[in-house]
């Protein structure tokens, strides 16, 4: 069920948590708080299998259709930001994912990953990053920005360092100027907001994302001084209507005791890689999917990961897709999904090689009807599925 933040200490463990791991605000519009929908239904996100690193998705809405009722509006995610918790070894990942990133959104075909929000809300954004980077996502966050500039004050500001003048007019939000001269200094909320809005860079989306990671450092490093804490009662009161959320209270407080342990060296920031193309007269950012394979495994997976294999072998279409997503949910990392030598197989069967027992069987606690088999000759190195006829 999605809820609001309501419980005042889960809203101040939640604000530690997030500002300690560099969760920002992108501001777009300053008016009307969010009004949570409780009555609609939250998105599907992944069972957390106990041991392995958590993944919450941050959606940071942009202001819509300028003039637009707020009712009728369709928020794109001007933001869009996976966050990686691993509990026991205390680090935190995150993930920037740039938004004219070139996907397929379902039931929409090609489009931009920022539209999936505005097409379905956080149910369809989510499907699409979990589709998008083939991971589980446990929990997700929904922000509409308009606090960013009240905590920004309510922090005090925030200290950077400005390597060059920021100076344009925004086009995209009625005529904003943008002014921000070279040097060190303490942004507040209006600077800080022009410098997360402004999107003049050499090398386009990736330049911003960039920019807005400069920016969450700066953040954290201000939220990390003791002389928050003080500060805290103020931030609630800006931003406990503005966020939704399926993470629990209880689990607020559990990720907020994780926050507290973590030095801001322990916080380690990622772009995905690629560049930006005009395709069909439209700008879109192209992703290395090699590269980004690799920063994939970087980030979300670990030795403690059991490798497996899908193989069709049904011949129903999509249906090893379906069973790598519910073993990826569970933590699994799915390497190959591919067609069996054929599609007779009437049982479900994992196949293993020697040694690799205990992984099988902790596959079959997933796929609780499938059967055993120990591959006799040294053919695979990690648990095999064939998804067979019982199977729909």
């Amino acid at each position: 069920m999605k809820r609001p933040l309501k419980i005042v200490l889960a809203i101040l463990l939640f604000i530690i948590m997030s500002l300690a791991s560099g969760f920002y605000y992108v501001a777009r519009n300053i008016n009307d708080p969010l009004e949570p929908n409780s009555d609609s239904n939250p998105p599907s996100t992944d069972e957390f299998l106990k041991g392995s690193r958590q993944n919450i998705l941050v959606l940071g809405l942009d202001a819509g259709t300028i003039g637009a009722k707020d009712e009728y509006n369709r928020h794109r995610s001007d933001t869009m930001i996976v966050l990686s918790l691993d509990k026991k070894k205390k680090d935190i990942r995150v993930l920037s994912i740039p938004r004219d990133t070139r996907v397929r959104v379902s039931g929409m075909g090609i489009e931009k990953i920022n539209a999936a929000m505005a097409y379905g809300g956080a149910d369809l954004a989510l499907k699409t990053v979990k589709d998008f980077l083939g991971v589980p996502i446990h929990n997700y966050v929904v922000v509409k920005l308009s606090s960013f500039r009240n905590i920004v004050e309510a922090l005090g500001g925030i200290e950077m360092d400005i390597k060059e003048e920021m100076k344009y007019t925004d086009p995209s939000v009625g005529g904003v100027r943008i002014n921000i001269q070279p040097g060190k200094q303490i942004l507040d909320g209006d600077k800080a907001e022009q410098f997360v809005r402004y999107r003049e860079y050499p090398d386009a989306d990736i330049g911003r994302v960039k920019a807005q990671q400069q920016f969450m450092e700066a953040l954290a490093k201000t939220a990390l001084r003791p002389s928050t804490l003080l500060k805290l009662p103020k931030i609630i009161d800006v931003i406990q209507d503005n966020i939704e959320t399926d993470i629990q209270p209880l689990e607020l407080v559990s990720l907020a005791n994780f926050a507290r342990q973590i030095k801001q060296e322990d916080i380690k920031m990622y772009i995905i890689p690629g560049e930006g193309k005009y395709i069909s007269g439209v700008s879109y950012f192209i992703p290395y999917q090699t590269q980004m394979n690799e920063l994939i495994d970087e980030i979300f997976f670990d030795d403690s990961n059991i490798k497996v294999a899908v193989l069709n072998g049904n011949g129903a279409k999509g249906i090893a897709s379906k069973v790598a997503n519910e073993l990826e949910s569970q933590g699994f990392k799915v390497v190959n999904i591919a067609n069996a030598d054929s599609f007779d197989y009437e049982t479900t069967t994992i196949i293993y090689p020697k040694g690799k027992k205990d992984d099988a069987e902790k596959v079959a606690k997933i796929l609780k009807e499938a059967k055993m088999k120990e591959e006799a000759e040294d053919s695979i190195d990690f648990p095999t599925i064939i998804v067979g006829k019982d199977v729909d």
